[in-house]
């Protein structure tokens, strides 16, 4: 079942970032890298916040969250993250598709997203191209990710 945010789905989303993260990024990242992304600890009251403004789109799977993506009203992609337990399941394609029709009932006519290196293959299979590559500073610590933008037909 794909559905909006609900009220303590932000529990399960907050620790399905940190897990995503450490466990689906580690290849691509280094470990300053990976704790410069996501932090030392989790702040559950401000992914409450975060969830109850972008009310993100949720796969629930065998009773829990598996996996959300942010749609900003802009079209703007702002957070894809998947349960590594649920990984290479198909939950983020599913997803992914929900909020393609919600974009197009939105009238928007693209989707796009600064995408890690670990998520671009995804990405590429949903039909976004690169635009450029892109370089985010956090503290003192650099990540790379790209830029990527998907038409809407």
């Amino acid at each position: 079942m794909i559905r909006r945010y609900r009220s303590g789905d932000h529990l399960s989303i907050a620790g399905i970032y940190r897990n995503a993260i450490h466990r689906l990024a580690a290849g691509d990242y280094t470990a300053s890298q990976l704790e410069a992304w996501c932090g030392t600890k989790t702040d559950d009251d401000a992914w409450r916040k975060r969830c109850e403004l972008k009310q993100p789109f949720v796969k629930v799977l065998d009773g829990r969250v598996a996996g959300f993506i942010e749609l900003d009203r802009d079209g703007h992609i702002d957070c894809t993250y998947v349960d590594p337990d649920f990984a290479r399941r198909g939950v983020m394609s599913e997803i992914m598709e929900a909020v393609k029709d919600e974009a197009r009932s939105l009238g928007l006519t693209r989707l796009f997203a600064e995408v890690s290196i670990t998520a671009r293959p995804f990405f590429e299979k949903h039909g976004f191209r690169h635009l450029r590559d892109n370089e985010v500073h956090i503290g003192d610590v650099a990540l790379v990710n790209f830029i990527m933008e998907c038409p809407l037909g």
